[in-house]
């Protein structure tokens, strides 16, 4: 029965990952208002205080988090040689893209402004994957340095010592990702940039570091979860964030096309309703419906058992880009994708990990 189950979540992720060089039109898969978000930080407002000047920033303002992000990517692109001049390849545009999303199907809470609730449980988490990264890249030196403040709301944490005390870890993941990234290039050495250096060099720090904030967030805003419109809706949004540990152990690629194409093909447009507990919804597409569908029968209780059958499978690269092949095809064909996932076991269990599991 663990089989079958392990077999369903693959399924279910075979939905969700399509080949991002089918993408034609760059421009439409930014996140919504992304040029006039900031794209530094002398493009926040200016405070004129009684003793200092410093910029003001609001992460519960969508265009002020949306800016955050945007300044992210473009700190880090230099140092992602295989990113082209549109920023397009940067793998930290998960975030944002993400970020787009939630703002899109109001997750946000937003109604049609650009004005964010503190009651919405899809901001608050968020909100770990935004300041987060931020005032690390600042404290590290990736962002110049100049004064700024941070709105603060409720608990929020708004400077480094108060956010390394309220989820030290991801502040320390976060930290590792940087400073790997800095030395990038120590990393590649002489050889040429391929899948197998942007999955060594770049994606095994970010993905850890991604997954830091996301599991370290939840404690932090569970209060949050009785503001959802329905269980059907904080079934999603719980059973999402306990499955992104199995994406993230093919080491996926997170650059925009990449992630925009899988979000337009997986998540909902819209929160879901109760009736969507059926996932038949005639107004969401048949590969949200099938993936609803899976996500609702999972046996969490049984997550554990399937992380460490899909971890040992995913344990170098060779078997990771099989895994993402076997993704890739089960919507297309299950008998192709079981001989990738032959593949991937084959290359698990006959070649060396790279990394514990």
């Amino acid at each position: 029965m663990r089989i079958l189950i392990f077999f369903s979540i693959i399924s279910w992720f075979s939905i969700i990952n399509i080949n991002a060089d089918e993408v034609i039109d760059e421009e439409s898969f930014y996140p919504p208002y992304w040029y006039l978000a900031a794209s530094s930080l002398d493009d926040f407002p200016l405070i004129n205080g009684s003793s200092s000047q410093y910029r003001l920033i609001d992460p519960w303002s969508y265009l002020h988090r949306l800016g955050l992000y945007k300044i992210l990517i473009n700190i880090t692109t230099p140092y992602m040689p295989f990113c082209s001049s549109s920023n397009a390849s940067n793998i930290l545009f998960a975030l944002p893209s993400q970020f787009g999303w939630q703002f899109s199907s109001n997750r946000l809470f937003t109604y049609g402004t650009m004005r964010i609730s503190t009651h919405s449980w899809w901001a608050s988490a968020n909100y770990y994957l935004s300041v987060i990264p931020f005032l690390v890249a600042m404290d590290i030196g990736l962002i110049k340095r100049e004064p700024f403040r941070i709105i603060q709301r409720e608990n929020f944490c708004t400077n480094f010592s108060e956010c390394f005390n309220q989820i030290p870890d991801a502040m320390i993941q976060w930290y590792r990702f940087f400073y790997h990234l800095q030395q990038s290039s120590l990393c590649i050495g002489h050889k040429k940039i391929d899948k197998r250096i942007i999955d060594k060099c770049y994606l095994t720090h970010m993905w850890i570091a991604y997954k830091s904030s996301i599991y370290n967030s939840l404690p932090l805003v569970t209060s949050k979860l009785q503001y959802l419109p329905t269980n059907v809706e904080k079934s999603f949004g719980l059973g999402w964030a306990k499955l992104i540990n199995l994406i993230s152990m093919t080491r996926k690629n997170t650059n925009l096309y990449e992630t925009i194409k899988n979000q337009r093909r997986f998540l909902p447009f819209r929160m879901l309703r109760k009736s969507d507990r059926k996932a038949d919804s005639k107004d969401l597409s048949d590969s949200v419906n099938r993936s609803l569908k899976v996500l609702f029968s999972f046996r969490f209780d049984w997550l554990l058992f399937i992380e460490k059958v899909w971890g040992r499978l995913t344990c170098n690269f060779d078997s990771r880009l099989n895994a993402q092949y076997t993704l890739d095809t089960m919507a297309v064909s299950k008998l192709v994708a079981l001989q990738y996932l032959a593949k991937t076991t084959f290359y698990a269990f006959f070649y060396k990990c790279d990394r514990l599991y």
